[in-house]
């Protein structure tokens, strides 16, 4: 593939490379993530909206890259070639995308370093009016203050830059019944799986407190998981950082009930759906009983789904998402 810049004339600072080994939650993730049907369908969808804007040689940011499954999609999907930042706060993370995609000339990577209780913004990790679109999949739900992300977004952009994001945790009216946020499925597999704990004898020596435990970890839970917001949070703080908002699309995705499985088995995960069992350090027996909850719970929930949801079959369940482009105005 051809070099498309000469990134160090072009880079306003020094892209970031990986200095440990690759963390094991990074590669458990995204090997639940990127082998399933799920993110293939929601990034591919995301493509289609955000690549008729971007031309060839564009400097592409993928904001929240993570392990870098969106950004091997993106790669994919896109209708030129472009230059692809990926940017993210966590190095173990971003370190799994780096050895999956360093051998590609056209992708650098960029952390977002933490400043006092929060971290840097786009802008200031890469350099105002350095971009010229960026792109973010399911990460937007886990920004705390979207007008200080998002106005950083608007800085970094040329204008006429587009902002193309999308979320399949949020809050809107009419949502087709049936159709399910991620959180919904996370609550209700936490919620049962301590259902559980109550009438197994095999869990009784969990019960023990457990009131306490669920209002003491309920700020991790949050903090893996957070409480969605109204997609006119989002529209508001894209007005109030700069951008003009195109109206939101909104699309179901089917979601296999066997990938679900995978992702809530993340051990990593586990820690934020079921932290009263175990929390942040469990012990061996506790991981295990975490997991074995969880797998419990999970496929409860797929069975009273195919039983009375009416966009769910024995496969598989519906999530609703949502696709948002805005453009920084001048």
């Amino acid at each position: 593939m051809e070099k498309l810049l000469d990134r160090n004339e072009s880079l306003q600072m020094k892209p970031w490379r990986p200095d440990k080994p690759i963390s094991k939650g990074a590669t458990a993730f995204h090997e639940a993530v990127a082998n399933s049907s799920w993110i293939r369908d929601i990034v591919h969808e995301l493509s289609k909206i955000a690549s008729p804007k971007i031309g060839k040689g564009d400097i592409v940011v993928d904001f929240g890259a993570g392990t870098g499954t969106s950004a091997i999609l993106l790669l994919k999907h896109m209708e030129h070639d472009i230059n692809l930042w990926l940017v993210d706060n966590s190095q173990s993370w971003l370190g799994k995308a780096y050895e999956l995609l360093h051998r590609f000339p056209n992708v650098d990577y960029f952390i977002l370093e933490k400043n006092g209780s929060s971290y840097a913004t786009l802008a200031e990790t890469v350099g105002s009016g350095a971009v010229d679109h960026v792109i973010s999949a399911n990460t937007v739900h886990l920004i705390n203050d979207l007008k200080e992300t998002f106005s950083g977004i608007s800085l970094a952009l040329k204008t006429g830059g587009t902002f193309t994001f999308q979320t399949g945790n949020f809050l809107r009216k009419n949502r087709p019944e049936g159709a399910l946020m991620i959180d919904d499925t996370i609550k209700n597999v936490h919620d049962i799986a301590l259902d559980i704990v109550n009438v197994d004898p095999k869990f009784e020596k969990y019960r023990e407190g457990l009131d306490d435990r669920m209002a003491a970890e309920e700020s991790q839970r949050k903090f893996v998981f957070p409480d969605p917001k109204p997609v006119e949070v989002y529209l508001d703080a894209l007005k109030e950082s700069g951008f003009k908002a195109q109206a939101p699309i909104y699309l179901p995705v089917k979601v296999m009930y066997k990938d679900w499985l995978n992702f809530l088995r993340v051990k990593r995960l586990q820690a934020g759906i079921l932290p009263e069992i175990g929390g942040k350090t469990p012990s061996p027996q506790e991981e295990a009983d975490r997991d074995i909850l969880i797998t419990r719970g999970a496929v409860k929930l797929f069975k009273d789904l195919e039983n009375n949801n009416p966009l769910a079959d024995d496969k598989c369940f519906t999530i609703d998402i949502v696709y948002v482009t805005a453009v920084k105005k001048g």
